[in-house]
C-alpha cells in the first residue's frame, strides 16, 4: 500500500498571489499523479475539502476543529478499493468530546481517525493529527490525548499514525509514541529518497539540510518498504509550504 501524509498549507489571504486559488490546481495534480491508496492532508478549510473532492480517485474523510463548519481542519483521502468501515474526531484538549483549546495552544487541534478495509483484508486504523505549532506542552498533552481516546482502537488493529507534528525528531513527543509505533522512515531497509525536511516555507532557496523535519508516518504492525519526501515543484515554486512525506508499506506477518 502506498501512502502518504502532507500539510497542504491553509488558503489564508497572507500568501497573496501564491494562496489556494493560484497552486490548488499543482496540488490536485501531484494528488492524482503520485496515485497514493491513501494520504493523510492537513491544514484543510472547507473550500480545499471541495476541491479535494473533485479528484474522481478518492473518497474524502474530513473534520474541521472550530465546531462550526467553518474552520481550518484535516482530511484523509483514500481510494474506492478501501472500504471506511468507522471513523471519527475529537479535539486535542482536556475535553475532548466538545469544541475545544489546550490552554497553551496556538489554535484548537483534532484528530481524525478512520478504520478501513480492503477487499479479503483484515481492518486497519489511521491516524491523522496536526499538532500545536507554539507549545511542546500542548503536543505533549495532545499526544497523550490521543493515545487514550483511541487506545482500545489502537490495540486492536494495526494503525497508521501520521500528520504534521510540528516536533523535530529529537523532541520528547516522538518518546510517548516510540513506546508503541516504529517511525518508518527510521525502520525501512531501503535508503530514503529525498530530503529528511519537510517544511520549507515556499522558499525554494533553502537547502535540504535546512527543511524543518516535522511531517512523520508511524507504524504499528506495518513494515515500511521505502520511502521519500517529494520535492515537486511547478515554475519554481512549491504546490505547498510542505512537502508530502510518502511511504510504501505491507502489513507484518
Amino acid at each position: 500500500m502506498k501512502i502518504a501524509t502532507y500539510n497542504v498549507r491553509v488558503d489564508t489571504d497572507y500568501d497573496r498571489q501564491w494562496q489556494w486559488d493560484y497552486r490548488k490546481d499543482y496540488v490536485l495534480s501531484l494528488l492524482t499523479y503520485h496515485a497514493w491508496d491513501l494520504v493523510g492532508v492537513q491544514e484543510v478549510r472547507p473550500n480545499q475539502v471541495e476541491d479535494l473532492t473533485s479528484l474522481k480517485d478518492y473518497q474524502v474523510l474530513a473534520a474541521e476543529r472550530d465546531g462550526d463548519g467553518t474552520g481550518e481542519g484535516l482530511a484523509i483521502l483514500y481510494r474506492p478499493a478501501l472500504e471506511l468501515l468507522d471513523s471519527g474526531f475529537f479535539w486535542l484538549s482536556e475535553t475532548p468530546d466538545k469544541p475545544s483549546i489546550h490552554p497553551e495552544a496556538g489554535y484548537p487541534r483534532i484528530c481524525l481517525w478512520g478504520l478501513f478495509q480492503e477487499a479479503g483484508g483484515a481492518p486497519f486504523l489511521v491516524l491523522n493529527v496536526h499538532l500545536d505549532h507554539v507549545s511542546e506542552a500542548a503536543r505533549m498533552s495532545g499526544m497523550k490525548v490521543l493515545l487514550t481516546e483511541l487506545a482500545d482502537k489502537i490495540a486492536d488493529y494495526p494503525t497508521i499514525l501520521l500528520g504534521d507534528f510540528n516536533a523535530w525528531p529529537t523532541d520528547e513527543v516522538h518518546q510517548l509514541v516510540q513506546a508503541q509505533f516504529e517511525n518508518g522512515k527510521t525502520t525501512s531497509p531501503s535508503p530514503h529518497y529525498g530530503p529528511d525536511g519537510t517544511f520549507q516555507n515556499f522558499d525554494y532557496e533553502t537547502s535540504w539540510q535546512d527543511l524543518e523535519e516535522i511531517d512523520y508516518i508511524y507504524l504499528k504492525g506495518f513494515a515500511a518498504l521505502k520511502t521519500g519526501v517529494l520535492t515537486d515543484a511547478c515554475d519554481r515554486r512549491f504546490p505547498s509550504d510542505h512537502f508530502p512525506l510518502a511511504m510504501t508499506i505491507q502489513t507484518k506477518d
